[in-house]
């Protein structure tokens, strides 16, 4: 298998800089949190990341124990696939490291939400007055 040669690029540190970080689409709103990351390796044994994985489905096998297997289940049972794998954004799409991590993409363009939709439009759609307005 031919590893990819590495990038030029900055270095971070992905357990402080990226992981837990809110994501922010490109129109400012908020698109998820930084769950998990891909990592590929290179010709040289380094690693470098390569997507970033986001919702339920990145989050429960990171927590491990009891709670990570909850989690896990609840994502796997309420997904409407029955392959599901986690949302995951290609690190390409990432515009800015910061506080936050700015994408160059609409998150209505990302997997982030899927399943929230399908909730949703599944369950919460199907509660008598879930949809309605105060008056």
């Amino acid at each position: 298998m031919d590893r990819p040669k590495p990038p030029t690029g900055r270095e971070v540190d992905a357990c402080l800089e990226l992981l837990d970080r809110q994501l922010v689409d490109s129109g400012g709103d908020q698109a998820g949190k930084v769950d998990d990351l891909e990592l590929t390796e290179l010709e040289d044994g380094s690693f470098v990341v390569t997507a970033i994985l986001s919702g339920p489905g990145a989050l429960g096998p990171r927590l491990g124990g009891r709670l990570g297997m909850a989690v896990a289940a609840l994502f796997e049972r309420l997904h409407p696939d029955t392959d599901a794998d986690p949302a995951r954004i290609p690190f390409g799409s990432v515009k800015d490291l910061g506080s936050h991590i700015t994408l160059s993409r609409s998150r209505d363009h990302l997997d982030v939400n899927r399943m929230e939709h399908w909730v949703r439009d599944r369950v919460i759609a199907r509660i008598p007055g879930a949809g309605d307005a105060p008056e």
